[in-house]
């Protein structure tokens, strides 16, 4: 399973595919207060990108892939200000 729930935070890890963008909505709705710990993630869909977009929730964690790392996550960052 790509997407888990645990005590500190919403866990993403692995190659997250589409299939998991339910399961991470109903995460962050139920968990708001919760961070999405990206540091297990190989690789992402674009549609979970939209959703943490879309909730932006705190991230946590250093991806384990460099292109999330380098491109993704500065994207996410600089949209967050």
């Amino acid at each position: 399973m790509t997407v888990r729930l645990e005590a500190h935070a919403i866990v993403l890890e692995g190659a997250c595919g589409v299939e998991q963008v339910e399961p991470l909505l109903a995460q962050l709705e139920a968990h708001s207060e919760l961070p999405v710990d990206i540091g297990g993630v190989e690789g992402v869909h674009t549609a979970l990108w939209q959703v943490i977009l879309m909730v932006r929730p705190k991230l946590v964690g250093t991806p384990a892939s460099t292109f999330v790392g380098n491109h993704l996550l500065r994207a996410l960052e600089k949209s967050y200000l």
